[in-house]
């Protein structure tokens, strides 16, 4: 047998050419871009115009930059209440933008969702037509397992009628005037924590960042929620990003991550492998320019009860620095150890209390890891089980293994 496959290696064709060693891709098919089945030729036209735009770049916190701004714990606080970790931490997906362009160019929605279970959110993935509730998107994007049964009880759709919305805009901004969803810029923000988040709404669940720093009617609700700890309808709010990402207007798309997620729930996963990635997710490395001013203008504003002067004290400190450089801070204190006894257990209690610090923030962002790890397992083996159901309908089912 040995001879024979040593011979056929030495075979020479008609044209004199040694066929010894084979090519290695004459067996593979090639790889054929993914083409959808359009419902009609609007949606077609539509397709062809999202496939020209740009994909915006994502954004999720970046901890070391926070740390270096002193805003990492003021900004955590904010995302640990009612599931805004896991828009932040929990999503990390990809963008294949053939299949996000397919969603968006056939996503249907009404201008306003009020009810969280009316199957009102049609789209088309795959050449299949789907029709979704809130409630669907919510839960294919992994927010309804971080919660028990009575997770929708007390969920806003937006803001409830009894908050004066002008009172609240005047509460979280220094001179911020009155609030215009189209004019009212992020700069007025305060205290600064409320200008990273605002960063960071619009690159993901608002996806405004082209509208130059623009407060949206998407930013100031999220704003609200997280403020006053209450748990928005999240399947709304992705419904209403990617409607918005489907209309002619937006140059930059950010919704890429989120439809992979939800094709991945919905068994997909594996029609996504031969895809093109176009975008990944990214930390935050660059806080917003106008942070280093905003500090001078909130300090002066606190000292000097708010207002004009405040924000005029703030102008004086930028022209003195551009004409002087900024000024030099002092080093800061270390811990010296101490010498006596009476200055020990002041000193323990310092030491400890830092150490215990870390310890709850590494432990915590362990937490997350495994917690997105697992969910990102779960989406795996439910890809893995539809593609094998698939493949093997019940009537074709492969015999078992013989042990």
């Amino acid at each position: 047998m040995t001879r024979t496959k040593h011979s056929a290696k030495r075979h020479r064709d008609n044209t004199g050419a040694s066929s010894s060693r084979a090519n290695p891709n004459r067996n593979q098919q090639p790889i054929v871009p993914y083409q959808p089945q359009f419902r009609d030729n609007a949606q077609r036209e539509k397709y062809e115009d999202l496939m020209q735009r740009r994909i915006g770049k994502v954004l999720f916190p970046h901890l070391p930059t926070l740390e270096k701004a002193g805003l990492r714990d003021e900004v955590m606080e904010l995302l640990s209440r009612a599931w805004w970790q896991h828009l932040f931490f929990g999503i990390n997906e990809p963008t294949y933008k053939e299949i996000t362009c397919e969603v968006l160019s056939s996503f249907r929605a009404p201008r306003e969702i009020t009810n969280n279970f009316l199957p009102v959110i049609k789209f088309r993935a795959f050449g299949e037509d789907h029709v979704f509730s809130a409630s669907d998107i919510t839960g294919h994007l992994g927010f309804d397992h971080l919660d028990d049964v009575a997770r929708w009880e007390g969920s806003l759709f937006d803001f409830p009628p009894e908050v004066n919305q002008q009172q609240f805009w005047e509460s979280i901004t220094v001179n911020g005037g009155k609030y215009n969803s189209q004019t009212s810029p992020s700069t007025v923000l305060h205290p600064l924590k409320y200008r990273v988040i605002h960063a960071l709404l619009s690159s993901t669940v608002s996806g405004r960042a082209e509208k130059g720093g623009k407060v949206s009617s998407t930013d100031f609700f999220c704003l609200y929620c997280m403020i006053h700890g209450r748990r928005p309808i999240f399947g709304a709010l992705f419904a209403g990003l990617f409607a918005r990402h489907a209309s002619y207007r937006v140059k930059e798309i950010f919704a890429g991550p989120y439809i992979t997620r939800m094709m991945k729930a919905m068994g997909y996963g594996d029609r996504l492998e031969g895809m093109t990635v176009v975008e990944h997710i990214y930390p935050m490395e660059t806080l917003p320019k106008e942070i280093p001013a905003g500090r001078r203008a909130a300090r002066h504003a606190d000292d000097d009860g708010g207002g004009a002067e405040g924000h005029q004290q703030a102008e004086q400190d930028d022209a003195h620095e551009m004409m002087h450089g900024a000024p030099v801070l002092p080093p800061p204190q270390g811990h010296v150890f101490p010498n006596s006894w009476e200055g020990m257990h002041p000193h323990i209690e310092d030491v400890y209390g830092r150490l215990f610090e870390h310890q709850q923030q590494f432990f915590t962002q362990m937490s997350n890891d495994v917690t997105a790890g697992f969910s990102s397992l779960d989406l795996r083996m439910t890809s893995l089980e539809q593609r094998w159901d698939r493949q093997f309908p019940d009537d074709q089912q492969p015999p078992p293994p013989p042990f």
